[in-house]
C-alpha cells in the first residue's frame, strides 16, 4: 500500500495542500473528493510529479521518499487523463502499442495490447480508429492505454466526466472488474458522491484552504457492495448524506 503523510504543495507562490495524509488500499480504490479547486487534481500531479511538493513523505512498500523529491521519472503511479487524448491517424491497437513499445520489442508491445484490449472489451475493435467509437470505446482504450505502462497505482482524475449517464454507469461496473482482475491500486478523483459510493473502498473528502483531510469514510466490504441493490439501500443512502455534508461543512 501507499501511505501519504502531510504532503504539502504551492502553486504560484500560494498553498494548495498543506498536510495531505492517507494510505491506499490494497486491490481497491480510494475516491478523492472535496469542492471545485481545492486541489483534487494538483494532488493527482503532485503524485505523478508534475506539481512540485514542498513537503511531506510518500511510503511504498516500507521505504520512504520525500516529497520534494518525487520527479516525473517516477514509475509508481500512472494517470488516465479526463480526456482519452488518442490519436486519431492510429488505430486503437496501435494507440495502445505505442505506450509500451518503448518497454520492449514492437512483438512483445503488440502482444500485450493484445491482451489488453480484452481485458478491457475491444477485442474485436482493436483496427478501429478513434473517431471511428464511441466516447465509452475510446474510455476503455485509454484506460487500456495506461496499463501499458506497468505501475503500483492507477491515478484517474474523473475518467467519466464528459460520458452519458447510461454509459457512465456500465463503465463505473467495468472499471471495478477490471481492476479487481487485475488487482492494482487506485486513487479517483470525482465530484459525484454516488460514482465514490459505487467505486471506492475508501473516500477522502478534501477541504480548507490549503486543503487537507477533512474526512475519510471506509466504507463495507465489496462483497456486501456488490449487491446490485446496495446502492439503493438505506446504508449507502446514509453513507451519502454523510458525504454531502463532509462536502459542505
Amino acid at each position: 500500500m501507499i501511505t501519504l503523510s502531510d504532503i504539502d504543495v504551492e502553486l504560484d507562490g500560494g498553498k494548495i495542500l498543506g498536510g495531505v495524509s492517507f494510505t491506499s488500499v490494497s486491490d481497491g480504490v480510494v475516491a478523492i473528493m472535496g469542492p471545485s479547486g481545492c486541489g483534487k487534481s494538483t494532488l493527482l500531479k503532485a503524485l505523478m510529479g508534475l506539481a512540485k511538493s514542498s513537503g511531506g513523505q510518500i511510503k511504498i512498500a516500507e521505504k520512504i521518499h520525500p516529497a520534494a523529491d518525487w520527479s516525473s521519472t517516477q514509475n509508481i503511479f500512472t494517470l488516465v487523463p479526463q480526456v482519452p487524448l488518442l490519436l486519431p491517424w492510429l488505430s486503437l491497437l496501435d494507440n495502445i502499442r505505442l505506450a509500451g513499445e518503448s518497454q520492449g520489442t514492437k512483438e512483445s508491445a503488440t502482444k500485450k495490447a493484445t491482451d489488453l484490449l480484452e481485458i478491457v472489451g475491444l477485442a474485436e475493435s482493436g483496427h478501429l480508429f478513434p473517431w471511428q467509437v464511441s466516447q465509452g470505446m475510446a474510455a476503455r482504450a485509454s484506460l487500456a492505454r495506461t496499463l501499458m505502462i506497468e505501475s503500483q497505482v492507477l491515478l484517474l482524475d474523473e475518467p467519466f466526466a464528459a460520458i452519458d449517464a447510461t454509459t457512465r454507469f456500465r463503465l463505473q461496473q467495468w472499471l471495478l472488474a477490471t481492476i479487481a482482475k487485475l488487482k492494482i491500486q487506485a486513487m479517483m478523483v470525482t465530484h459525484d458522491p454516488r460514482e465514490a459510493l459505487l467505486i471506492a473502498d475508501k473516500i477522502i473528502v478534501l477541504r480548507g484552504r490549503p486543503a487537507n483531510v477533512g474526512q475519510a469514510f471506509k466504507l463495507p466490504e465489496r462483497s456486501v457492495r456488490n449487491s446490485p441493490d446496495w446502492i439503493f439501500g438505506e446504508a449507502a443512502g446514509q453513507l451519502e448524506k454523510q458525504i454531502r455534508a463532509a462536502l459542505d461543512g
